[in-house]
């Protein structure tokens, strides 16, 4: 038996049309709108997608594929027990961590937290309260432990959890043109500010998330910045629930509507980096059953084109349910992304779900009625 170049050859086409009257038929008389999805108020998502939808074919929105940063949270509130869990998480395959800070670190507990962990070859992210208060003081404990150790600081990368203009009182502007300054020079290879985008999975935050980083924008080029050197000091980071096809589209859209704000700013177009985690309402008390979810979840997140994932154990916040210890959950945790990457080979396809007509009208959708959102705002 030989495959065809063309195997499609093989099989006859058949229209949207065609295939509605036979759906219709096999509803016996029911309506086909009851079938479709109001994902929000305006915002109707028919199952029955077809190539007739589209004039032209889709193509993949990368040409690469993205080989996204596997990372584990790791809570700094013991200094020991964090350089614990960091090196069991290096060791178990995470490439990247993110630190979180509840209150400003010394100097003294910024050097425990990172012994024996070789800072230039993995993702080093930080957050918490204790970042957003004073990320001038972790950046400049970062760049003297990587002088310390003979590590230029600008092998280093990673990013920060800091979004100055969602905290409480007047935002000083100045302050954050200053500290790119600096990171621009000692760490290019960071982001410094973080932008995060609503899980409501409406498209109207995903509006919202464009409007605030279009602040950004606005108010850095007015101190001298480019928009090209604000685009690349900034990240996107989004929290995804367990709706599986919708995931994957929101995300996608927020890639084509970071394109048109670059666009509107006479930025080169790239991508923007995303960072995907999990709300923890998406889990419940069924602890297996958060195993597998956690799998679709992933699953959603790269094939959306995540940059950096971080899945959530399964009995997060739920730990007096679990048999095993919080070791093992979060090496299952670690093991859902080496398994997509490592046997299904989730990052060797650019842009896996190009081509799916239902996925590519849902992100069409979604991505149209977000940039009405953003203008109308």
């Amino acid at each position: 038996m030989t495959i065809s170049d063309n195997f499609f050859s093989d099989f006859p086409p058949v229209s949207k049309e065609a295939w509605l009257r036979q759906i219709a038929k096999d509803l016996k008389g029911r309506p086909l709108e009851e079938l479709d999805w109001m994902l929000d108020e305006g915002l109707r998502v028919s199952p029955f997608a077809h190539a007739d939808d589209f004039a032209q074919p889709p193509t993949p929105m990368l040409g690469r594929p993205t080989h996204w940063e596997i990372c584990e949270d790791v809570l700094v509130a013991d200094p020991v027990a964090a350089n614990r869990q960091a090196l069991e998480a290096l060791e178990g395959g995470a490439e990247g961590l993110r630190f979180i800070f509840e209150t400003s670190p010394d100097w003294a507990d910024f050097q425990q937290v990172f012994e024996k962990i070789h800072l230039d070859f993995i993702g080093l992210h930080f957050a918490g309260a204790g970042v957003r208060g004073n990320p001038g003081l972790v950046l400049g404990f970062l760049e003297r432990l990587a002088q310390q150790r003979d590590t230029p600081p600008q092998r280093l990368c990673g990013s920060f959890a800091y979004d100055p203009a969602t905290s409480a009182g007047i935002v000083d502007w100045r302050y954050l043109v200053d500290l790119l300054g600096f990171a621009n020079t000692q760490f290019p290879r960071f982001k410094l500010a973080t932008i995060a985008v609503n899980s409501s999975p409406s498209a109207e935050t995903l509006g919202a998330g464009l409007k605030h980083a279009n602040l950004y924008f606005q108010k850095l080029t007015e101190r001298g910045l480019s928009a090209s050197a604000v685009a690349g000091a900034l990240q996107l980071s989004v929290v995804i629930e367990k709706s599986y096809f919708l995931e994957i589209a929101r995300i996608r859209a927020l890639k084509l509507l970071w394109l048109n704000a670059l666009q509107a700013w006479g930025a080169p177009l790239e991508y923007p980096v995303v960072e995907v985690s999990f709300r923890p309402e998406a889990y419940s008390d069924e602890l297996y059953t958060n195993m597998i979810r956690a799998t679709t979840m992933a699953m959603s997140a790269v094939l959306g084109g995540a940059d950096r994932l971080t899945v959530l154990p399964y009995d997060e916040g739920r730990e007096a349910l679990a048999t095993y210890s919080k070791p093992f959950s979060r090496r299952i945790a670690r093991n859902v992304q080496h398994l997509l990457k490592m046997e299904g080979f989730f990052d060797e396809i650019p842009d896996a779900a190009a081509g799916s007509y239902y996925i590519e009208q849902l992100t069409q959708q979604l991505a149209e009625r977000a940039w009405a959102s953003f203008r109308q705002a």
